[in-house]
């Protein structure tokens, strides 16, 4: 497997463990009291579709005291009329309960702008509440890591249901690449017998996203580190689904 062939320009041989000094990119938010694990999870998810690129809107919609029909419903019938006008392509999002219990949706989506007028009158309608809020996301001091940071802490925090996305947001089967890949540079580590500093692969990974690399290129990549590394066969490298293997073969 000539894997050299396949992967991105970003890809540089020998990057995956080249020392890195840790960074901030996740903290743990000790006031709303999200635990590490979620926090870097949500994180992941929310750049992964930053770094994807687009332009990018922060949305919010608020809930009436008599509902017409469940939020999720309201929602699904919202992004089908938005979709059906062509300016929501993709989106993550999720639902949070205020302290009176009542249900509010944020949302990031990838699409063109929305008149904050219409977006009032089309949730109105749908379910009963005028009040909505709309922006553009935009880098801050901290660039794209101090934007999704901060909206990993807001919406990974208790009192919020499961956050969930479009197929486009990244692309379908995303998350079995990420760990797929996080698998087979624990491996490497362990059988290279060099330090590999965690954040390296979250380096390598928003590479694979903003060069718009296939999941095979990706793999095909982390392939030939491990070959070159261990200087053993990729078939020897332990936990890998060969299935996966197949696919960056062909």
């Amino acid at each position: 497997m000539d894997a050299t062939k396949l992967r991105s320009p970003e890809l540089v041989p020998g990057d995956l463990l080249h020392p890195v000094e840790p960074s901030s990119l996740v903290e743990v938010c000790h006031k709303c009291a999200v635990p590490e694990r979620s926090l870097k999870r949500c994180f992941h998810r929310v750049m992964s579709g930053l770094e994807k690129g687009g332009q990018l809107r922060f949305i919010t919609l608020t809930s009436a005291e008599v509902q017409p029909r469940p939020i999720q419903e309201s929602l699904r019938r919202l992004i089908w009329r938005l979709r059906r006008r062509g300016v929501l392509l993709d989106y993550i999002r999720v639902i949070e309960y205020t302290k009176r219990g009542r249900e509010h949706v944020h949302m990031i989506y990838r699409g063109s702008f929305i008149d904050q007028k219409l977006l009032s009158v089309m949730w109105n309608d749908i379910h009963g509440a005028p009040v909505v809020d709309i922006r553009q996301v935009r880098r801050h001091r901290g660039g794209l890591k101090g934007v999704a940071r901060e909206l990993a802490k807001y919406m990974a925090k208790d009192g919020h249901r499961r956050y969930s996305w479009s197929w486009g947001w990244v692309y379908k089967g995303f998350v079995k690449t990420w760990m797929e890949a996080k698998r087979m540079c624990y491996q490497i580590e362990r059988f290279s017998h060099r330090e590999f500093p965690y954040y390296s692969i979250y380096r390598l990974w928003y590479a694979h996203m903003r060069g718009r690399t296939s999941p095979r290129e990706f793999l095909a990549y982390l392939c030939f580190e491990w070959e070159r590394n261990t200087h053993l066969p990729i078939t020897y490298c332990p936990g890998i689904k060969f299935a996966w293997l197949d696919a960056v073969s062909a």
